[in-house]
């Protein structure tokens, strides 16, 4: 049996660390030839992608693409009442802007070789709930769930395939020091149902399902890779949750 990406070239960005990085391995090991960009290294291609010049140049560099994924993405804590406008308009750009720029650089070049193509946008949880002190983070990821929705409905008739991952809380270099207390990860075991933090190969497996023909009639979707963390969000936790909430009188 063949690998699932074999003479496919995919394009990552934010492939220098974290996700991006992981995903970027997966797919070469599938494969690919992947084509790593990001604005730091290690890249093949450096590209800051809230420039929508700098995004059309990489592509211009890369040339013809089977997979685009963009997993390049910042993120603010903060409170609503102080937040900047340049930390509010840096996670817009990175996150939901460079998102658009980098799948339409992608759809014209999978458009125009005829092979149509898949593009996975990386979003969050907090693309389909709100998360609290991330509100940039918030908004821009709901806009990456929508933008996915629509990209999907206007590139399928090129062949073009477009989906969303919705990860949960992964442990990466960008959220190592959540980790930090050995109260945080107790916390975990009782709000996720699989009682751990996911790691970035859970959403590389996620992405190369999407990318590959094992997906070939799933388009438009938004997948969340969150140990079940959506699935049921209760009122109440560990001792609480086990006496008052689900007690039956």
């Amino acid at each position: 049996m063949g690998r699932a990406l074999e003479n496919k070239v995919a394009l990552v960005t934010g492939a220098a660390s974290g996700i991006g990085l992981e995903i970027a391995r997966r797919f070469a090991s599938e494969g690919a030839r992947v084509v790593a960009v990001d604005r730091a290294d290690p890249a093949d291609i450096r590209c800051d992608v809230r420039s929508a010049s700098d995004v059309e140049a990489a592509f211009a560099e890369a040339g013809p693409v089977d997979v685009l994924v963009n997993a390049a993405g910042v993120r603010e804590i903060g409170d609503v009442y102080t937040l900047e406008p340049a930390a509010w308009e840096d996670v817009i750009a990175v996150n939901l802007s460079g998102t658009f720029y980098c799948c339409q650089s992608a759809a014209r070049l999978m458009r125009d070789h005829g092979r149509g193509g898949v593009i996975v946008n990386i979003s969050s949880v907090g693309g389909l709930v709100g998360l609290a002190h991330r509100p940039a983070y918030t908004a821009a990821k709901h806009g990456v769930v929508g933008l996915t929705k629509s990209l999907a409905r206007d590139l399928g008739p090129a062949g073009i395939r477009v989906n969303a991952i919705c990860p949960g809380l992964i442990r990466t270099p960008l959220t190592e020091r959540y980790f930090a207390e050995d109260a945080f990860e107790e916390g975990l075991r009782t709000v996720i149902p699989q009682g751990r933090a996911g790691v970035a190969a859970d959403v590389a497996a996620a992405a190369l399902y999407l990318a590959s023909d094992e997906a070939a009639y799933v388009s438009g979707v938004a997948l969340t890779v969150d140990g079940g963390w959506l699935a049921e969000k209760s009122f109440a936790a560990g001792a609480a949750a086990s006496a008052a909430f689900l007690a039956e009188t």
